[in-house]
């Protein structure tokens, strides 16, 4: 009876349940938005006549994200994380539920910018606030679990959309997608809460499973406000830092599969590598989510863009198997840590009670990303006939984010620049 009474001591740990919720609303927003977004492309080009350029288009939307982003932090730093999570997650809900009543194309660009209005709020900013505040000395492990849901979603939802997609409709795929993300919105409504109580934070130190301490400060001595962080040099750095990492998603990681095919790998193989980055990737979250808990998360970044670095020029050279089959999946390895990284180091920086407000900001950069990694993307093959001078494009920002990474001051300080 001991045990029985001892093992449901622990697994009734709430801050799992929070994971878990997590871990499902980051599945379905990744899951629906870009890995099942191709599989629309035909049945919508078929019912409305719309051309591949207009449907794709609807992509650019993403920018919207980032710039409710702010707005979303900030009202998860004053009314907690539930509600944010709970309306970015019925905005998909919106979203997918009326995209079977259109009829013209304005209403596919305004449903997805509904879809999108929330990206942040049902991702990386309540992960980022509830992990630190859940598990604040083993947070880069456990957010690199949670931040595994956005490649599950990968691996689940393409083939749910495909088997519906077999038997039934465009729409019915869409209606799935609805009711499931209702499903998660229930789920988050129903476990998420913002702050462990006294019951939990006397839960012991002997596995991952339990929590460590939850009234020790997350990352830093002091809790910032924005108007401190906007003075700091460091805010800028990590700025600059993440603003030039997101060039992987939108430069590289969507080319990825048409580059192997221009080196002359078969459409078997670069599917299979592709799959590789997947998988490397999901992996890479927790062994780097790890490390910055080891070695800090400065110095598992800098790792994290240097690979990154490294691999996106090897795989210039993918016409040779042996560096396809290294390049490609390492570069999924370090590329899937950076999603995990940067949350942490602001909140190693920065803390948590303006966590939302300051990731939100920073996240207004990835604008920058959003809008021109597409386009150069596009002029580099225009321009060559292949992504060469977009991969080498992105391996130099790598290299200058390490740069300016490791001159920036270790911790962020109340000090003007002069006294960085």
């Amino acid at each position: 009876m001991a045990f029985v009474n001892k093992f449901k001591f622990i697994s009734i740990y709430r801050g799992w349940y929070i994971v878990g919720a997590l871990f499902l609303s980051t599945s379905i927003y990744i899951g629906a938005s870009q890995y099942a977004f191709g599989m629309f492309i035909e049945p919508l080009e078929e019912q409305f006549g719309w051309s591949r350029t207009q449907i794709t288009a609807s992509l650019s939307f993403t920018a919207v994200g980032a710039l409710a982003s702010p707005i979303l932090g900030r009202i998860m730093d004053s009314h907690g994380s539930k509600p944010v999570l709970s309306i970015s997650l019925l905005l998909v809900a919106i979203s997918f539920s009326l995209r079977p009543l259109m009829t013209e194309l304005w209403h596919w660009y305004a449903l997805s910018a509904i879809q999108f209005i929330g990206m942040s709020g049902g991702t990386s900013l309540p992960i980022g606030r509830l992990i630190g505040l859940w598990f604040p000395k083993t947070r880069g492990r456990v957010f690199g679990i949670t931040s595994m849901g956005n490649n599950f979603g990968g691996l689940v939802i393409p083939p749910l959309i495909t088997g519906i997609l077999a038997v039934s409709s465009w729409e019915l795929g869409y209606a799935v997608l609805a009711l499931l993300s209702v499903a998660i919105m229930i789920i988050a409504l129903i476990f998420i809460k913002e702050h462990p109580d006294k019951y939990h934070s006397a839960i012991g130190e002997n596995s991952l499973t339990l929590l460590n301490d939850s009234n020790s400060v997350a990352g830093t001595d002091a809790d910032w406000k924005v108007s401190q962080a906007l003075r700091s040099s460091t805010f800028y750095a990590i700025t600059a830092v993440i603003l030039m990492g997101n060039f992987t998603y939108s430069t590289i990681l969507p080319q990825v599969i048409v580059h192997l095919r221009i080196e002359g790998v078969s459409v078997r193989d670069a599917s299979l590598a592709l799959s590789l980055l997947a998988i490397l990737g999901m992996t890479g979250k927790l062994i780097f989510g790890y490390a910055a808990e080891i070695i800090g998360t400065r110095y598992a970044l800098i790792i994290c863009l240097v690979g990154q670095s490294i691999f996106s020029v090897l795989m210039l050279k993918s016409s040779n198997p042996s560096i396809m089959w290294t390049s490609v999946p390492l570069f999924g390895l370090c590329m899937g840590a950076f999603g995990v990284l940067t949350p942490l180091i602001v909140q190693e920086n920065f803390g948590i009670k303006s966590f939302g407000s300051i990731m939100g900001l920073i996240n207004l950069a990835t604008i920058i990303p959003h809008i021109s990694g597409p386009l150069i993307a596009g002029a580099s093959y225009d321009l060559t006939g292949n992504y060469n001078i977009a991969f080498i494009g992105v391996s130099i920002l790598f290299l200058t984010a390490t740069i300016i990474l490791k001159l920036s001051p270790k911790h962020a300080n109340h000090g003007l620049f002069k006294n960085d």
